[in-house]
């Protein structure tokens, strides 16, 4: 099969599949023996994804394009063959298919577990890494004396898991030297628990129409993102979808909430988002959030973790008449600008003393993009 696919969507794999049944028909059978049975298994598989409907997954292990091509056509035809090959591999796994037409999306293999809970190795297509405590592209939890863990590589489809030496992972549970990780799923090794997510993956649930202040709000905060310095910290409170678009992105990220009483709080919690100029999680925020509160966007050039600290202790608050520290939503932009409205000038210099600025949605109807500088 070749080592970049080009069947990355539904759209793409009924693309090529038309494509293997055309040439398909144009080739000699009495030269090629093995015809009237991979006509055969096309069409099967043709009807079984016809407009993208999913296949039984007893449907799907019943061809054997793949084998037969590597076997009988790789050195007659090794265009024809990887073709053939690369669909029967899709097929296979053809829930894993977005809708729509290919999109080269990166990997990212996030720690799951430990004192490095949210650390992210991106994959770019095709690109084996070594995940290990020493010696590794990606080392997690580093030890002098550590070693290699495992190998994955991202195809466009699945994230394949190599274990290396001694040292057996558990994919979804089960125990294996080697596996496969769809979106979302998840493994284990030497103690320390990993997850695979796919760039951009999960569509919004309807089209989305962004208004013209957001359209406005994200031309602003684009400027400031293409220097590398904007941050934004996202409450999981609000929304879901804000979070899974965090999630399915290669942006660094991190709770404000600290150990292991803190990830009790995922589902809720604010996050500190980095927010990269190649990555398209800015936009996808903005034109699906901006009006409904999902957070505030920061410039620094302090440092993800300086930041983080900084904005970790506006978590609680001393409150006159209460006994103990109140939690403090500065991270809501409706929170915010009322207390931007009464805060001191010592106020507003404490919260600012890590960044340069912050900004964040007005209220409706105007939305416009309010600035504490």
């Amino acid at each position: 099969m070749a080592d970049l696919m080009r069947i990355l969507s539904r759209d793409a794999f009924a693309e090529v599949l038309n494509e293997a049944r055309r040439r398909t028909r144009t080739l000699d059978p009495s030269r090629w023996p093995l015809l009237p049975q991979i006509e055969a298994q096309l069409q099967f598989i043709a009807e079984k994804t016809q407009k993208g409907r999913v296949p039984h997954e007893d449907d799907r292990l019943r061809t054997t394009l793949g084998p037969l091509a590597a076997c009988n056509l790789e050195g007659i035809d090794p265009e024809y063959a990887d073709q053939l090959e690369e669909i029967d591999y899709t097929f296979r796994r053809y829930p894993q298919l977005p809708s729509g037409p290919p999109v080269r999306r990166r990997g990212v293999l996030q720690v799951w577990s430990g004192r490095e809970t949210y650390r992210k190795l991106v994959l770019d297509l095709g690109v084996p890494r070594t995940v290990g405590s020493a010696d590794a592209d990606f080392v997690v939890h580093g030890d002098p004396t550590g070693s290699l863990h495992f190998q994955i590589v991202w195809d466009g489809v699945s994230a394949h898991v190599l274990a290396e030496g001694s040292h057996r992972l558990s994919i979804a549970g089960e125990p294996a030297w080697y596996g496969e990780m769809a979106n979302r799923g998840w493994m284990t090794a030497v103690r320390t628990t990993y997850r695979f997510l796919v760039e951009d993956r999960t569509p919004p649930s309807e089209p989305v129409a962004p208004s013209a202040a957001a359209l406005a709000a994200l031309t602003e905060l684009e400027r400031r993102r293409d220097t590398g310095k904007l941050y934004a910290i996202i409450d999981a409170a609000r929304s879901d979808r804000a979070l899974q678009l965090v999630e399915e992105s290669i942006d660094p990220y991190a709770s404000l909430y600290d150990g292991e009483l803190g990830r009790a709080f995922d589902d809720i919690a604010p996050y500190l988002v980095h927010l990269q100029p190649s990555s398209r999680l800015l936009e996808r925020l903005v034109t699906e959030g901006w009006g409904d509160a999902w957070g505030i966007y920061a410039e620094s050039g302090a440092g993800f973790d300086k930041v983080r600290r900084h904005f970790r202790q506006f978590l609680k608050v001393e409150v006159e008449g209460e006994a103990r520290p109140m939690f403090f939503r500065f991270y809501d932009p409706r929170v915010l600008r009322t207390f931007a409205e009464a805060m001191t000038p010592e106020q507003r210099s404490e919260l600012l003393k890590t960044v340069d600025v912050i900004l964040f949605e007005r209220p409706a109807p105007d939305l416009r993009m309010g600035v504490l500088e």
